[in-house]
């Protein structure tokens, strides 16, 4: 079984993943069918509650019967999510084409990354991991900077309509290309444990690394507010009244600023330590919120940017962590567990959100958020005990 060849399909699963020129006018094409900030952060949260009830059973899936179906299924979902957003028109048809994706994403979180390591592994280069994380991560950002300034010219032109069939297109092409992929080879001698034993497993395997979960939290945390920002960033722009003509260039270099963190995530890490690097995130990420909730103009806009800009080296600084300490037996599991995690906290924290956005105003929203990103740093701070 060749799992070196996994390796650059996954590279090009990415790029037409990620291919998508709807996510440029997203927030407006979903204001045009009448969907609101509240209705938007609902539908995150019927998102996240999918995820919730998905997110393990679809890791336990994953090491038990393989990557592979596990990442096509994923793949296929997230096709149908925007095939039924190309018609919707109101909240409950965009609420059912989010839990599609929701299903999509629950299957992918944790397969795509352990394939990566496992093919890595079977040519004996899984210390690379973190390394070709951080270039399928900047893989994913030029598509998505690529989509964003065609799809904001396309935008200008054409119906947002066009955005939409282009994105089908584009997820069909990484659909057939996830059909090429292999899975790892179970060795005979690997006797199979029960579901409920591998979830046990699980368990104690988080409680036996406290460290990491300190990181695994720091990276929620940052992973929650850049998320929220770059889901909200039109509508502050607008707020802000910057021409709709800016919005595929600075959609751009949002893409753009995020591209060195994970390229230099592996050596910065090395020299400086994943916490440290995590901390300094988590305090520029807070600020950079806090300035733009207070400064609604270019200046504001440029917080936002250095929030993306620093938050673009958390994925491969926390993945990297936990796949360096997981088993080959619930590697998915385990990264299940975390994107389980980050979907309770992304409950909890968009309805604080939704509701400080839509009772006040986007940036009161965004300055919580900022405040919610020091809560486990200050809580470790207090505690005073080493990671």
């Amino acid at each position: 079984m060749n799992l070196k060849r996994n390796i650059w399909l996954l590279y090009s699963i990415s790029f037409f993943f990620a291919l998508i020129p709807a996510y440029v006018i997203e927030r407006l094409f979903w204001e045009m069918r009448g969907m609101s900030v509240l209705d938007v952060v609902l539908t995150e949260i019927i998102f996240g509650a999918v995820m919730l009830t998905l997110e393990v059973p679809a890791g336990l899936v994953a090491d038990r019967i393989g990557k592979k179906p596990v990442i096509v299924l994923g793949i296929f979902l997230e096709g149908i999510m925007f095939v039924i957003l190309l018609s919707a028109d109101s909240f409950w048809q965009f609420a059912v084409a989010i839990a599609f994706s929701a299903a999509g994403g629950a299957l992918l979180s944790g397969a795509e990354n352990a394939l990566l390591y496992d093919s890595l592994a079977s040519i004996r280069q899984e210390h690379r991991f973190d390394w070709h994380l951080g270039r399928i991560q900047a893989v994913r950002i030029v598509s998505l900077m690529i989509a964003a300034l065609s799809g904001s010219l396309l935008a200008e032109q054409y119906s947002f309509e066009l955005n939409y069939l282009i994105s089908i297109l584009s997820i069909s092409i990484a659909f057939i290309m996830s059909l090429f992929l292999s899975d790892r080879s179970v060795p005979e001698h690997e006797e199979p444990v029960s579901i409920m034993e591998q979830v046990r497993q699980s368990v104690e395997f988080f409680r036996q690394h406290p460290g990491l979960v300190y990181l695994l939290i720091l990276g929620i945390m940052t992973g929650l507010a850049a998320g929220f920002t770059e889901e909200f960033w039109q509508l502050y722009l607008r707020d802000a009244g910057i021409e709709l003509s800016f919005f595929g260039l600075f959609y751009g270099v949002v893409l753009l600023v995020q591209i060195p963190g994970g390229l230099l995530a592996s050596r910065l890490r090395q020299r400086f330590g994943r916490e440290n690097l995590l901390h300094f995130i988590v305090l520029t990420g807070a600020l950079a919120l806090v300035f733009s909730a207070f400064f609604v103009n270019w200046a504001g806009a440029a917080g936002l940017i250095v929030l993306l800009l620093a938050s673009g080296m958390t994925e491969p600084l926390v993945l990297g962590a936990l796949h360096e300490k997981a088993d080959d037996r619930m590697r998915a599991t385990l990264e299940s567990f975390q994107s389980l995690a980050f979907n309770v906290v992304l409950v909890g924290v968009g309805t604080g959100f939704g509701y400080v956005s839509s009772a006040y105003s986007l940036t009161a929203g965004f300055a919580l958020l900022g405040i919610m990103c020091l809560a486990p740093f200050i809580y470790k701070v207090m505690k005073k005990e080493p990671a």
